[in-house]
């Protein structure tokens, strides 16, 4: 990789530094911004997931607020991923994210956290089966706000295309925020491996997809259309034990693997992007342009910054 480094649209937390938990300082977003650029990660998207309205307005508030301090933090964020709330409450689609804080999709919501945002509210996430969706993704479409698709109980053309149709340009870490059953032949996997319009964002840290996974991926969907992305938690660089993430115990393996025993789901990853991206090149055999393409240009692409 050039010393330009990787781009990760999807970080949740990194070092002990929570996005999505009151009390957020500049400082700590001048540490882990530090720590991630130390770990590889030139630049990245600062994501908040369903939660409380009025925390995580402060949150972006903080955020920006170290942008305007720090040149390295004006530098490597690049703006927000809103993974949520504009979910499905349905288990399974709602993965981690605390049900009680779902809301359908909501403009007047949504244009608080731009406002806070200045403006960097690059990418936000949407339940395409949702009641009102296609409307918000066309209203927030047209402001040029990046709408990915995920976290829902959709699976077929049918039930995306208003959506697309609408402008909707991703899918959320496809392959996960998903029910573990799944129709064999109906489902949002293969629905969003043909989908042009749309890119395919996914977590290669060797949990959240097996190896086969990833050789699909990497087979059958177009190299310009594939985007790596961490989902990284605050546990992310810390020691294996137990923790609260979006308010809800997690267990941080050895092996990395960071679950709710409750729900028995993943809580995103604990691996930097760095890593990941070696483990596509050791596993799948992806070359180096390859490996940038996926890692960076893609992700610069996608939120019209590249």
């Amino acid at each position: 990789m050039t010393a330009d480094g990787w781009v990760d649209l999807q970080i949740n937390g990194y070092a002990g530094v929570d996005f999505n938990a009151p009390g957020l300082t500049v400082e700590a977003v001048k540490a882990v911004t530090e720590r991630l650029a130390a770990d590889g990660t030139a630049a990245f998207m600062p994501t908040l997931v369903t939660g409380d309205p009025e925390m995580l307005v402060g949150t972006i508030r903080t955020i920006m607020a170290a942008r305007k301090r720090h040149a390295e933090c004006e530098r490597a964020i690049l703006g927000f991923f809103l993974e949520g709330p504009f979910i499905s409450p349905e288990p399974g689609a709602v993965g981690t994210h605390p049900v009680e804080w779902v809301r359908l999709p909501d403009l007047a919501l949504f244009e608080r956290f731009q406002d806070a945002a200045g403006g960097l509210v690059k990418m936000v996430n949407v339940a395409a089966e949702v009641q009102g969706a296609p409307d918000f993704v066309r209203a927030v479409s047209a402001q040029g706000v990046v709408v990915s698709l995920g976290h829902q109980m959709a699976t077929s053309p049918t039930q995306l295309e208003p959506c697309l149709a609408a402008g909707a340009k991703a899918f959320t870490h496809l392959g996960n925020g998903i029910p573990n059953s799944i129709d064999r032949h109906d489902n949002i996997i293969f629905t969003a491996l043909v989908e042009d319009r749309a890119s395919v964002m996914f977590i290669p840290d060797g949990h959240h997809l097996p190896d086969t996974m990833l050789k699909l991926y990497c087979r059958a969907v177009p190299l310009k259309r594939l985007i790596a992305v961490s989902d990284a938690q605050y546990p992310a660089g810390m020691p294996p034990g137990e923790y609260e993430v979006c308010g809800a115990h997690a267990r941080l393996e050895e092996d990395g693997l960071l679950w709710n025993p409750a729900r028995g789901c993943l809580v995103g990853a604990t691996s930097p992007i760095a890593k990941m991206m070696r483990l596509l090149a050791e596993r799948m055999g992806l070359a180096p342009e390859e490996l940038r393409a996926i890692g960076r240009d893609n992700a610069l692409n996608l939120i019209g910054m590249n």
